[in-house]
């Protein structure tokens, strides 16, 4: 049994989310205050028999502030949950009978709806308090069926992030053991038999003579102050003599020797303890048939533990709830997530909360299968992020961030990471990024590679363009890159790249170090220098990079056979140093210009006309446009755009 749809309308963060279907094992992830905690309460809402009926009597902060109706006016919210999996369990067919809305899979609907009164509902005049609205919870699709009887039989837990978990534990009403003890209780004559030698050990430590003194000294204190009003005769113990109350001095201790209680554990040793007990209690209830089944919501499991143990809680949770959903901030947990189990809540373009997920992507098994081994911890960064610039080596990773924060856009600031596949395969990250599952804002970045190593002419950048196009539009690009390498000359490339640039593919002409020789001649010949090489290769770079700068390419193969001795990661990583503070002062200024310039006149189609003009004057100018893009997704604007070219667009 698990829950297959879910629909929020105008409930906090929410003005209308819809995530159909939704997976067996959902893995939540999203920015903080997009609305993790708030989605799992509004499941509590319908589902949590624990949930006291008056937090379901919704208060004006509780409505979505983008709602196109406020509280006063008469707001209507609703939540809708689907339960599926249940065919053929003959007890839960015959608890959900009536409560159907469909029957390819048999599916279970429960409905909460907060709306106005009768009476009130409709009058545009009203300014409508609490006790204008009224709520209710039925089940199936005709609204005729009581479903608040369903939260007995399929009950919503939730273990809350923040939480005492050690009080909760040491309180016997707020501890797990309690329910426990009660569905699987001692017999009565064990307890009677262990509180009568509870009771002889207690008079038997009582008789010291330390004891009994403390004792009397206290009840003659008391009767000095007090008097006989006060209904008072302490005696010391360490237990109830009462069976029944000898049960609820039981105490969870942490060891075997029973020295360290709760108390003594780490947070997290205890929040794990009491997610264990959680766990225990949902398969007793099952087992003794006070529920169906049940669900359960464990927020920000990660809570207090190191990054191996969130992996191994969570990696059990997912073999042993069928049911489960967690939100999460972690990049451990996320890493060992299925890939279709993902759900990222991010912010819309109304201002509240929409969703993107995977259960509906057309993943290949073999893609699947490469997603799932590449988002390891460092690389799962990507589920959590506000835009992506998918890159194919370690010297982008490097170099890209440098140059944005150059040109004044800080990529950790605006939550854009740039992440490296580390291959040259986009596609499995397109289908992960793109409208058919998490539709984050992206754009590739990749080399040109025009010749293989026999110098034939090969344009494998155009090549993994056309592979990222629809079919239709691929197929007659493919064309025109056969056509140019059957000529078997370099070719004008530019037409195809700029073309590329409308599927979020942006190549370079060659390779990147190359590319960006002429915006940073000074900045490479410093990084070169600081590796401690040889004045004659030290000249010998100078010497490439001055070639290349006049435009002679045929300087290409040495500046890349010395970067190759130092090696390009280490390369790009001492680079990255000096253009975080490269003074490109002239050239953002000559943009700014250029781009006020085309927004005056060409204000509708301003970005791709300066991206024309990038990639027609720089064989850098790819590089420039992808964060230019990526600007344009997650800030609203480009990298070159005064306030009044903003203003234009």
């Amino acid at each position: 049994m698990r829950i297959s749809r879910v629909l929020i309308e105008n409930y906090r963060n929410f003005k209308h989310l819809e995530i159909d279907p939704f997976p067996p094992a959902a893995v939540v992830v999203g920015e903080n205050g997009v609305g993790k905690s708030n989605f799992l309460r509004a499941l509590r809402i319908v589902l949590d028999p624990d949930l006291p009926d008056s937090a379901r009597a919704l208060k004006a902060e509780d409505i979505c502030d983008f709602s196109d109706i406020s509280y006063e006016q008469g707001v209507r919210v609703k939540i809708e949950v689907d339960i599926t999996d249940f065919s053929g369990d003959r007890k839960a067919e015959a608890a959900l009978d009536g409560c159907f809305s469909q029957l390819q899979p048999l599916t279970a609907r429960l409905t909460y709806l907060f709306e106005p009164l009768a009476q009130v509902s409709g009058d545009e005049n009203a300014s409508l308090s609490r006790d204008d609205y009224t709520w209710d919870i039925w089940a199936g699709i005709n609204a005729d069926r009581d479903g608040k009887r369903i939260r007995r039989d399929v009950n919503f837990t939730v273990l809350p992030a923040l939480r005492d978990a050690v009080g909760d534990l040491s309180r016997w009403r707020d501890s797990p053991l309690q329910e426990l003890f009660e569905v699987q209780r001692p017999k009565k004559a064990a307890l009677t038999e262990t509180a009568h030698k509870v009771a002889a050990a207690m008079d038997l430590l009582a008789e010291e003579p330390e004891i009994s003194k403390l004792a009397r000294d206290l009840s003659e204190r008391l009767a000095a102050m007090a008097g006989s009003r006060v209904a008072m005769d302490p005696k010391l113990g360490f237990a109830s003599g009462d069976p029944d109350r000898l049960l609820r001095s039981i105490r969870l201790f942490v060891d075997q020797a029973r020295t360290r209680s709760v108390a003594d554990a780490s947070t997290g040793n205890a929040n794990i303890l009491y997610l264990a007990l959680l766990l225990e209690r949902a398969r007793l209830r099952k087992e003794s048939d006070t529920v169906l089944d049940t669900i359960l919501g464990v927020e920000e499991p990660e809570a207090h533990l190191h990054p191996v143990l969130q992996r191994q809680v969570f990696s059990y949770l997912l073999r042993h709830e069928p049911s489960l959903m967690v939100t999460t901030h972690s990049p451990n947990i996320a890493a060992v997530a299925q890939l279709d189990s993902l759900v990222l809540l991010r912010p819309d373009r109304d201002g509240g909360t929409c969703a993107t997920y995977t259960t509906k992507s057309n993943f290949t098994s073999d893609q699947k299968a490469d997603l799932e081994r590449y988002l390891d911890v460092s690389r799962a960064e990507l589920l959590f992020c506000s835009g992506a610039i998918l890159v194919e080596g370690t010297a982008e990773v490097y170099l890209v961030p440098a140059l944005a924060r150059a040109l004044g856009f800080d990529l950790d600031m605006h939550g854009v990471i740039v992440a490296n596949i580390t291959g040259t395969d986009f596609s499995p990250f397109r289908e992960l990024l793109g409208p058919s599952a998490l539709k984050v804002p992206h754009v590739i970045v990749t080399d040109g590679d025009p010749k293989n190593k026999d110098g034939e002419f090969v344009h494998l950048g155009l090549r993994r363009a056309s592979k990222l196009m629809s079919p239709s539009v691929s197929a007659d690009y493919s064309l025109r890159v056969d056509q140019l390498i059957e000529s078997g000359e370099a070719g004008d490339t530019l037409a195809l790249r700029q073309e590329a640039t409308s599927v979020g593919v942006f190549i370079g002409p060659r390779t990147l170090e190359t590319d960006v020789v002429s915006l940073l001649a000074s900045q490479m010949v410093a990084a070169h220098s600081e590796f401690g090489v040889s004045p004659n290769l030290q000249g010998k770079f100078e010497k490439a990079v001055e070639g290349l700068v006049g435009g002679d390419q045929s300087h290409g193969e040495e500046l890349l056979r010395r970067i190759d001795s130092i090696s390009k990661g280490r390369f790009a990583q001492r680079l990255a140093a000096h253009v975080e503070s490269a003074d490109l002062s002239s050239f953002s200024e000559q943009m700014t210009q250029m781009s006020a310039a085309i927004a005056e006149s060409y204000p509708a189609e301003s970005a791709q006309r300066i991206n024309a003009a990038l990639f027609s004057n720089t064989p850098y100018g790819y590089l420039i446009c992808a964060i230019d893009h990526i600007s344009q997704a997650v800030r609203g604007h480009g990298i070159f755009n005064d306030d009044a070219t903003r203003e234009a667009e």
